[in-house]
């Protein structure tokens, strides 16, 4: 093995391949260490040496932000809203896998090693965490080191170098030049009209749960024969400044006018869910992208809060559209950031909870004011009960107040070009 010739540079993706007991961990951990001790490459962390805290919150435990945290578990994943708040021990098995590669990613570290890669992981699985590791590893700039006795993510992921290990001393060194492509899984993707009880199957997994009356459409992507994806279209809503803005012919026609060319020409995109384990391939995106020509309508939109973090919908082809937010609310959602609460987890009350838990009592008092005067709606007025408890300090009341509004969702449009 000592006489084994591999060319290294950073930024590389290098996969091990071999059989049990052909020595490629051995292998793995002897390029890790020349590396290592290169002084070329940066700080190598092995994923053995990573610290997880079992009782950590998922959301809490990566990144130094809102939106670093999002772009973190994305990578791995695990940006699904119903994970977001679980505890690390609550999660399962491939759950905690991607999990410790989100913190790997997290790590700061310039070299990522990481044995038995997706060993444990079905298949399909592992396709996902091995494309999404690399399109990781290439964003950041990080060296990748792999080593699995599965030599069915070669395409997924696109290594510069392919170690293939041999009993005994023998080993093949194949070297590539990678360019960026899709997930191999999108080319199996199949799309097709759906009903509400397809819809069901993946519901769980939306943070709002089940349809509107108004669903006009909805779409499922398959891959291997596994439901992966959905996309719920549904009627307008009559009047939004954001189309206004977008579309600002609307405002001179009278309400009649106006009403039939929106129930004629527009429909809203209201639900994306993506089953978990495909997550981070880019389904999302081939969703929208493919399903909106097929609603026949000449203009499709969209009101998502996600998307203020997740830009998937402009990357279908859709239009971002810029509007006037209030601001004393944007004002109070920055300073519930800066007391350490995620402004994106608005309807969680388990994550308010923990962090109301570590407030000082002037924080509590600040707190109290925001609900008072930015989560105290019409709807609100009525649970007078629950008021009280604010007034008077109850932290699960507090909690339970904060998840009275939303995040302002964003706005984003698509005009089909095939439609006049």
């Amino acid at each position: 093995m000592n006489e084994l010739v591999v060319d290294v540079n950073p930024g590389d993706v290098v996969y091990v391949t071999g059989e049990s007991g052909s020595g490629k961990s051995t292998l793995l951990r002897e390029l890790a260490d020349m590396i290592d001790t290169s002084g070329e490459f940066g700080r190598v962390l092995r994923d053995w040496e990573l610290k997880i805290d079992p009782e950590g919150v998922v959301v809490e435990s990566v990144g130094r932000s809102t939106e670093e945290a999002l772009e973190t578990l994305s990578y791995a994943g695990l940006n699904e809203a119903f994970i977001l708040t679980r505890r690390f021990h609550e999660l399962s098995d491939g759950q905690k896998y991607r999990f410790k590669l989100a913190k790997l990613i997290d790590s700061g570290a310039d070299v990522w090693v990481l044995d038995e890669f997706c060993s444990l992981l079905d298949r399909v699985t592992a396709k996902v965490v091995a494309y999404c590791m690399q399109k990781a590893a290439r964003r950041f700039g990080k060296t990748l080191l792999v080593a699995t006795a599965h030599d069915d993510l070669l395409y997924d992921l696109n290594p510069n170098t392919h170690i293939v290990k041999r009993l005994g001393p023998d080993a093949v060194v194949n070297t590539y030049t990678p360019k960026p492509r899709e997930c191999s899984l999108l080319r199996d993707a199949v799309i097709r009209e759906a009903g509400r009880e397809t819809y069901k199957q993946l519901a769980h997994f939306h943070y709002r749960g089940g349809l509107p009356n108004t669903t006009q459409k909805v779409y499922a992507a398959y891959i291997h024969g596994e439901l992966a994806g959905v996309i719920a279209y549904t009627t307008p809503h009559f009047n939004l400044a954001a189309r206004n803005k977008a579309l600002p012919w609307l405002k001179k026609m009278n309400n009649r006018e106006r009403l039939e060319f929106i129930n004629r020409n527009i429909t809203r995109i209201t639900r994306v869910i993506i089953a978990p384990k495909f997550r981070g391939i880019g389904l999302g995106v081939k969703l929208v992208r493919e399903t909106m020509p097929l609603t026949g309508k000449r203009y499709v939109e969209t009101l998502a809060v996600m998307a203020r973090y997740n830009p998937f919908f402009e990357k279908a082809g859709m239009r971002r559209v810029e509007y006037q937010a209030d601001p004393d609310y944007e004002k109070a959602l920055r300073r519930l950031e800066a007391l350490g609460f995620n402004i994106e987890l608005l309807g969680s009350k388990r994550h308010y909870q923990s962090v109301i838990e570590k407030l000082t009592h002037n924080q509590l008092i600040e707190v109290r004011k925001i609900i008072l005067t930015q989560f105290y709606s019409p709807k609100f007025r009525s649970n007078v009960q629950l008021i009280e408890k604010v007034k008077e300090l109850d932290k699960e009341a507090l909690a339970k107040a904060l998840t009275n509004r939303r995040l302002k969702p964003v706005y984003l449009i698509w005009e089909n070009p095939l439609k006049p």
